[in-house]
């Protein structure tokens, strides 16, 4: 169970500005789904959220430099094509964005999530430990880096 603490703590990781747009994709992890609701609803942000289990990978497909965040939650262990995946997520940011990952630590792939995103030209790519249930990765997609142009 996620503590008030660490809520606290995972909010810290947003610039708290109204209107920040912010696509969640999750698989079943309403524990991750309810803070990210709340949050969105605190800040009077908007929140696009998808499910993993009803996403099409081979359609996969967001516009380009829609959000702000993207929140990626309890999935990379099922998607086939990661690096696919990742690059579609890579596009749908805005420049200076953040990918967020959270990972359940029993999948204990902390090492395989810092590499996605750095194979996939995202940087600054931090694991910070907010919780204790759970891996977290933050990356930065940079303007005029890599893919960012």
């Amino acid at each position: 169970m996620i503590t008030s603490k660490e809520i606290e703590l995972f909010k810290t990781l947003f610039q708290k500005s109204p209107k920040s747009i912010i696509l969640h994709i999750n698989n079943d992890s309403a524990e991750i789904k309810d803070i990210i609701d709340n949050f969105i609803n605190e800040i009077d942000g908007k929140l696009t959220y998808k499910n993993f289990n009803e996403i099409n990978i081979e359609r996969f497909r967001l516009t380009a430099r829609d959000f702000e965040y993207v929140i990626v939650s309890n999935c990379l262990d099922l998607v086939e094509d990661i690096d696919k995946f990742i690059k579609e997520i890579y596009h749908s940011l805005e420049n200076s964005a953040n990918i967020i990952l959270i990972e359940n630590k029993l999948n204990n792939n902390l090492l395989f999530m810092k590499d996605i995103l750095e194979r996939n030209d995202f940087r600054a790519t931090n694991s910070i430990e907010i919780f204790e249930e759970y891996n977290l990765t933050v990356a930065k997609k940079m303007h005029m880096w890599g893919n960012g142009l």
